[in-house]
C-alpha cells in the first residue's frame, strides 16, 4: 500500500463534519469519495474537501456501488447503526479497512461475526469510541493500570444530552435504524470508556430504563458488576437540557473526578481518617490527545496497535443487550 490511505464514506450525514476535521492535518489521509442516500449531502462534503464532484466518481447514492467503481484502501462507516454490521461485513470481504462510529453493531451476534471476519480477511476495524484518546480519560486509565491509588473500587459515569428534542423524527428514535435509544447512541460512549478503565470483566447488570414517551428508551440508570468486585453506576439522561458529563472513580486510597473538562484527584490524608488532599490535575500532566480518525489510519499503516478494536466494542454491546433485558425483565442480568 502507498503511504497515502485512500477513504470512502458511507453516510454523509452531519457527523461527517468531525470525522473531516479529524483528518484534516492526517497527511496520509487522500479522501477520494462520498455516499448516501441522500446524494445532496455527499456532494457537499466532496466540495468542502476539494473533490471534483462526479456521480458514479467521486459521490454516490449507494454506498455498494461506491465500493465497485472506486479504488480504495478503507471505509469510514457513518450510516444508522442497524446498518453497520452488513457494511463493515462487505467492506472486509472486499479487502477494505473500516472505522466505524459507535456503536459497532446493535446485537451481540453481529459483533462476533465481524470479529470473525477481521480475523478471516486480516484488515483492521477500529471503531470510533473519541474519549479513549482524549488527555483526561487516558490518566484515569493509566492510574487505574499503574495502581496508583490503591484498588478501584468504585466508578460512577453520567451523560445528560438534549437527546431526546434534538433526534425527535430522525432515524435515531427509529429502533428499526438505531437498534435502541439514548443508551445505544451516546451512552454507547460512557459504557465503552467504563469497561476500559475498570480492567476487569462484568458479571451482571441490574438497569431501569424510561423512554419518557418517546418511541426509544431516553433516560438510563445501568448498574455493573465486574469480576473483581468493582461496581459501577452509569446514569444516561436523554431528556436533560443540554450536553454535560462528570465520572467519578473511587479507589483505596483516593478519588479521581472528571467534570467541566477539569480533572482533579484527591488522597487519603495519612493524619486525617476522614480527610483528602485535592488538586486539580494540569495539562502538562495530562497525556498528548490523539483522535480515533488519526489513530485508524496510523493501525492501517502499521505505525500503532489497535486501541479501539472490535472486541472491546462486543463488550459494550453485551452489556447494553443485558441493560435492555434486565429492564425488560424487572431482575439482574448475568453475563456470560
Amino acid at each position: 500500500m502507498s503511504r497515502k490511505v485512500k477513504l470512502g464514506f458511507i453516510g454523509a450525514g452531519s457527523i461527517t463534519g468531525m470525522h473531516l476535521r479529524n483528518l484534516k492535518d492526517v497527511k496520509e489521509a487522500k479522501i477520494v469519495a462520498f455516499s448516501d442516500p441522500n446524494i445532496d449531502s455527499a456532494k457537499q462534503w466532496a466540495e468542502q474537501v476539494g473533490l471534483q464532484v462526479k456521480e458514479g466518481k467521486t459521490v454516490f447514492a449507494d454506498w455498494r456501488e461506491m465500493l465497485d467503481k472506486v479504488d480504495l484502501d478503507a471505509v469510514i462507516i457513518l450510516s444508522p447503526h442497524s446498518f453497520h454490521c452488513e457494511q463493515i461485513l462487505t467492506a472486509l470481504e472486499r479487502g477494505l479497512h473500516v472505522l466505524t462510529e459507535k456503536p459497532m453493531v446493535v446485537k451481540v451476534g453481529e459483533a462476533k461475526k465481524v470479529i470473525a471476519a477481521k480475523d478471516r480477511f486480516g484488515k483492521v476495524v477500529v471503531v470510533s469510541y473519541q474519549r479513549r484518546f482524549m488527555p483526561p480519560f487516558r490518566f484515569i486509565r493509566e492510574q487505574v493500570v499503574k495502581g496508583t491509588f490503591g484498588a478501584l473500587n468504585f466508578i460512577e459515569a453520567f451523560v445528560g444530552q438534549g437527546w431526546q428534542r434534538g433526534t425527535a423524527g430522525t432515524w435515531r428514535q427509529d429502533p428499526k435504524l438505531s437498534g435502541g435509544g439514548f443508551l445505544m447512541d451516546t451512552g454507547s460512549h460512557i459504557v465503552d470508556i467504563v469497561l476500559w478503565s475498570a480492567q476487569a470483566k462484568p458479571t451482571q447488570v441490574t438497569a431501569t430504563i424510561s423512554s419518557n414517551g418517546a418511541p426509544v428508551e431516553i433516560n438510563d440508570i445501568v448498574g455493573i458488576q465486574f469480576s473483581n468486585g468493582v461496581l459501577a453506576s452509569i446514569v444516561a439522561v436523554g431528556s436533560a437540557i443540554s450536553f454535560f458529563e462528570h465520572h467519578n472513580y473511587v479507589f483505596e486510597e483516593g478519588v479521581i473526578r472528571f467534570e467541566q473538562g477539569k480533572v482533579i484527584v484527591g488522597k487519603r490524608r495519612q493524619d486525617q481518617p476522614w480527610g483528602a488532599e485535592w488538586k486539580e490535575v494540569e495539562q502538562f500532566e495530562l497525556p498528548k490527545p490523539s483522535n480515533p480518525n488519526r489513530h485508524f489510519i496510523d493501525v492501517v499503516l502499521e505505525r500503532a496497535e489497535n486501541e479501539s478494536p472490535p472486541e472491546d466494542a462486543l463488550k459494550v454491546i453485551t452489556v447494553t443487550e443485558a441493560a435492555y433485558k434486565s429492564a425488560s425483565l424487572g431482575k439482574t442480568v448475568k453475563v456470560r
